[in-house]
């Protein structure tokens, strides 16, 4: 089939900053944008939105299998005012007295007038406990969200879903006992004057308002108006954190910026990357964070005999493999990291920011080991490829001996904790510019990690080789965009570069001039990538990902020659 004649869910990839659809706004007392987060183990935390004043707010809830078992209270309000000309107000209550395994039914009551019924279940008692993970998600393109949601809009709420849950993340959440996003949501927050992060918000009530929905601080949250709007949009996080609060522009509130909570058998830490390049209220700082980290680990590993796994996430990576994010920046977190997450034994560290998906061996000090039988070092997890606006993002070198497998398709991870030493690791493809449909909600990576003597990492035993070595007839695996576009045969472990200089050796400089004026020519024709203006939005350039041999692929684009330039 002709480029030109493929449907947007079958398009080849290509990388695209695509301009948002302004999205206007509608002040309502109604309460929007539900999202829970587990708060304790009687415990859960409701944050909610209203977009106009309001005077009386009542939450309550009962259980499902006991109408004695339940309660109300009053949730707070607090207005946010770093929107140009407008106040919008959130909103936190939490639900008390709750019991382990039991399902609960809630509802708010705003100025008189009862939502719809919600319901959650409590800490769901019976392994296997199924946590869904995922970082980068947008409004637009959030393609991991349901196989409905595309490029054309940022609206993929409910009704946008309700004939396409079949895969994607809202097939699963009905049995998932938690969800976490590693950092970057809306793209962003704050655009369109916070018109998008509502509309996201929107989109996620779908998955959050019925399941626990965690989450880190990305660099798209750093500005000032958008860290705003992530502290106060989530500051219904448990936050154990010293100091308890962080100030934003928009004042001072729970700290979000960094916490832990237990759940399913796992220690979870939550971490802002972001820290460590400045985006502090000088009290929440890398120093405060390492010294309450330490604290935090030293309880939890006196506590592994009942918790016994310990994962810690953030945003920036601390290993990966795709560009230049995997040197300096990765460098500087894990200078101070590693250390940690060796020294008490932490089993994951997974993030977000990389749009693609890496899973490492067992590795500490860049040596790996093969087995993920009673790992001896941490195991690195990237999972930044939710889907969004600024595409996928491109393997400029090749698989390092490390890498167990890596993928720069969209997509989102499922972890099945079965008991106290077996985890089951799978990575769900949700990418319509590669797969046909049929492939939409397929297992892309499927692996156990069997850890039978959790507790700190032994440096005498510690990874000292390479998992993967040169010849080895089981080599890494890898799943690459360009490879089915360039028609070569799969090369495990090759970069993107040297694809597609195999093919320009093979196939001739015309051919990979016309190559790329077909698929750039295609995709401005199916998406509106050409410029000019749509119901007065402007439309955005198609822009390529880069594959220069530098590897600086953020922002950049192809050289076109001029015969055949834009």
């Amino acid at each position: 089939t002709a480029y030109g004649e493929l449907p947007f869910l079958a398009m080849p990839h290509m990388r695209l900053l695509i301009t948002l659809t302004v999205i206007a706004s509608s002040a309502s007392v109604n309460p929007e944008q539900l999202h829970l987060a587990f708060g304790s183990e009687s415990s859960a935390i409701l944050s909610y939105a209203t977009l106009a004043p309001t005077t009386s707010h009542t939450l309550s809830w009962v259980s499902l299998s006991s109408p004695s078992m339940g309660g109300g209270t009053t949730p707070d309000t607090r207005p946010f005012t770093q929107d140009a000309n407008k106040t919008w107000f959130t909103h936190t209550g939490t639900m008390s007295n709750l019991v382990p395994n039991t399902k609960y039914t809630y509802w708010l009551e705003v100025d008189g007038v009862k939502s719809a019924n919600m319901s959650f279940m409590h800490m769901r008692q019976g392994a296997p406990y199924k946590h869904l993970i995922f970082g980068d998600l947008g409004a637009q393109c959030a393609f991991s969200v349901c196989s409905a949601c595309t490029s054309k809009s940022p609206i993929c709420d409910v009704s946008s879903c309700a004939a396409n849950v079949s895969a994607g993340l809202v097939s699963e959440t009905a049995d998932a006992d938690m969800l976490l996003h590693l950092g970057d949501f809306a793209y962003n927050l704050d655009t369109q004057d916070g018109e998008i992060g509502h509309q996201f918000m929107r989109n996620i009530e779908q998955l959050a308002a019925s399941n626990y929905y965690m989450v880190s601080h990305g660099n798209h949250e750093d500005g000032s108006a958008a860290l705003a709007h992530f502290i106060e949009r989530f500051r219904n996080m448990p936050s154990n954190a010293v100091p308890p609060t962080f100030k934003s522009a928009n004042g001072e509130t729970v700290n979000s910026m960094y916490f832990s909570w237990d759940l399913g058998l796992v220690h979870y830490i939550s971490v802002s990357t972001e820290l460590w390049f400045g985006v502090t209220d000088n009290s929440s700082t890398t120093a405060s964070f390492l010294s309450w980290v330490e604290k935090d680990l030293e309880a939890a590993n006196k506590n592994r005999d009942a918790i016994p796994w310990i994962i810690m996430q953030g945003h920036r990576s601390v290993y990966c493999s795709c560009d230049g994010d995997c040197d300096d920046a990765a460098k500087i977190v894990r200078a101070d990291i590693e250390p940690i997450l060796f020294k008490y034994g932490v089993d994951f560290f997974i993030n977000g920011h990389e749009h693609n998906y890496e899973r490492s061996y067992p590795l500490y000090k860049g040596k790996s080991d093969r087995s993920n039988i009673d790992p001896k070092g941490t195991i690195y997890i990237v999972s930044g490829a939710a889907g969004n606006n600024e595409m996928h993002e491109p393997f400029t070198r090749p698989q390092p001996t490390w890498s167990a497998f890596r993928a720069n398709t969209f997509s989102y991870s499922r972890m099945f904790v079965y008991n106290s030493s077996h985890i089951h690791w799978q990575q769900i493809a949700t990418d319509p510019t590669q797969f046909p449909g049929t492939q939409y909600g397929q297992v892309i990576d499927d692996a156990w990690i069997v850890q039978s003597h959790h507790g700190p990492f032994d440096l005498s035993s510690a990874p000292s080789g390479e998992a993967v070595s040169v010849g080895d007839p089981h080599p890494s695996r890898q799943i690459d965009h360009w490879w089915p576009l360039l028609g070569l045969e799969q090369a495990e472990g090759q970069s993107t570069e040297q694809a597609i200089a195999d093919f320009r050796a093979k196939s001739g400089e015309e051919a990979w001039v016309n190559k790329l004026t077909e698929l750039r020519e295609w995709a401005q024709s199916g998406l509106g990538g050409h410029g000019g203006m749509v119901d007065g939005v402007p439309l955005a350039m198609v822009k390529w990902e880069d594959v220069r041999e530098d590897g600086s692929s953020d922002g950049a684009v192809f050289k076109w020659k001029e015969s055949h330039s834009a």
